[in-house]
């Protein structure tokens, strides 16, 4: 006998209409709902999906969805009329648990892990909905009572997810079809996960992110969706230049393209195209030209990031974006100190260039295995580290050093003041991260209390 999965399968409801529209291949930055189910449970390592469809439209579904190999899932499809939960269809799969979501619902990875972390059956509400359409919840006693528009007294909405063991779901299977989801709470005994008992720090952004559902019914829904996903893609405590310049044009850029059929792949492999460019230029003796279009590439850095998380297209491979982003950047300062000792022809031109390479590279390596040690970014532990990430040496700052030095006329005065602050920042580094490591050794620090929201 084939053994039961710890892993769920997840059962994607996609037999949702609004008129004649079927709701589930609505566009969200480009994507069909469905096909967004896909990446977010991907990246969980969930790979089973079974879809609900429609009768006459399983086709169109299938075509939302795409080529399921090419994300590493195997989806299959069960038809359903309007409303209806195909549990008896479901019973034949060798799985423990079944996680449901609703096809025309946006949902964030980690609302589907605060929900699975029970181990018990459970539905996904939220107590404190704000204007959303949404199906009433009434909670009592930790538990889910009733569901939709029969609920006298409600406390809660539903935020668009389920997670039945194989026994709940034989439960419901024996009762026969009655609507979806607001039977299920007179069924089964729901444990009501609440999503604003999770407004967990992710390092990723640098923040604590309110986590993030929405139905969408509606074209206005998948744009005030896109906005909102894209202010919760934001990452804090950046330097002054990111924050006040790069930011804003980043955020029209990525509200623009995000609706585009174009992946954050190709716009990471445009910008590293872009970025060995500007290295070529500066060995040519194109300073002015380099430079601006430096300024050029520290935006679209940052578009590419919010695009995968605005798109729910976080991979693992999208990970070696930073090192293609330290290759050409360090490229920039050599060619930067070569093209200035070509200019003075002094070795001092050589020795000041090796002294930023040298401290530049010492803070990177300071800051990653701080974070490796705590999970947490050192420029974001503590208010001081906050506040000093706001000027500290990076390239955003070197490129405006470089950019004074070229319009003066005086481009080995912007290498020193590229090394100076790489020495400055190395030194508070060190200085700061074995404090911070010393005090977690002694158990005298609870930083984390201390993380911004």
């Amino acid at each position: 006998m084939t053994p039961i999965s710890n892993a769920p399968t997840v059962v994607i409801m996609a037999n949702c209409h609004q008129g004649d529209q079927l709701l589930a291949i609505r566009h969200v930055c480009g994507v069909p709902l469905v096909r967004r189910h896909l990446q977010v449970v991907r990246s969980h390592e969930w790979r089973e999906v079974v879809i609900v469809v429609p009768p006459t439209e399983r086709k169109v579904v299938a075509e939302a969805v795409g080529d399921p190999a090419a994300l590493g899932m195997q989806v299959s499809y069960i038809e359903a009329g309007e409303g209806t939960f195909p549990a008896p269809a479901l019973l034949h799969l060798d799985t423990a648990q079944f996680l449901v979501l609703e096809g025309h619902y946006v949902l964030e990875g980690l609302l589907l892990t605060m929900l699975r972390a029970g181990e018990a059956n459970a539905l996904l509400c939220d107590s404190q909905p704000g204007e959303k359409r949404h199906l009433a919840i009434e909670v009592r006693d930790g538990l889910a009572r009733a569901c939709g528009e029969q609920v006298a007294r409600p406390t809660h909405a539903y935020a668009g997810a389920v997670l039945l063991s194989r026994e709940a779901l034989a439960q419901v299977a024996a009762a026969g079809n009655g609507p979806w989801p607001t039977s299920l709470p007179h069924l089964v005994p729901l444990m009501a996960v609440d999503v604003r008992c999770s407004n967990l720090y992710q390092p990723e952004v640098r923040h604590r992110v309110p986590p993030f559902w929405q139905v969408v019914e509606t074209p206005a829904d998948a744009e005030h969706c896109k906005r909102a996903l894209l202010s919760g893609a934001q990452k804090r405590t950046l330097d002054a230049i990111a924050w006040y310049i790069n930011r804003p044009i980043e955020n029209l850029l990525t509200l623009h393209v995000a609706d585009w059929p174009i992946t954050p792949n190709q716009v990471t492999m445009l910008t590293a195209l872009l970025g060995f460019i500007v290295t070529g230029l500066f060995l040519a003796g194109y300073w002015l030209p380099a430079v601006l279009l430096a300024l050029v590439v520290n935006v679209l850095d940052g578009v590419d990031g919010k695009l995968a998380r605005v798109k729910a297209l976080s991979t693992r491979l999208g990970q070696l974006e930073h090192s293609l982003d330290l290759l050409y950047e360090q490229s920039w300062y050599i060619a930067f100190a070569w093209a200035t000792f070509m200019q003075r022809r002094a070795v001092l031109v050589l020795v000041v260039g090796l002294l930023m390479l040298w401290w530049d590279n010492f803070a990177r390596h300071v800051s990653m295995q701080f974070r490796q040690a705590t999970g947490v970014p050192l420029s974001d532990y503590a208010p001081f580290d906050r506040t000093f990430r706001r000027f500290d040496g990076r390239r955003n700052i070197y490129v405006m050093y470089m950019l004074l030095g070229v319009i003066a006329g005086r481009p080995f005065y912007a290498l020193c003041a590229m090394a100076l602050h790489a020495l400055l920042t190395g030194i508070v580094y060190i200085v700061r991260a074995a404090k911070h490591l010393q005090d977690a050794d002694l158990g005298a620090n609870d930083s984390i209390g201390h993380l911004p929201v």
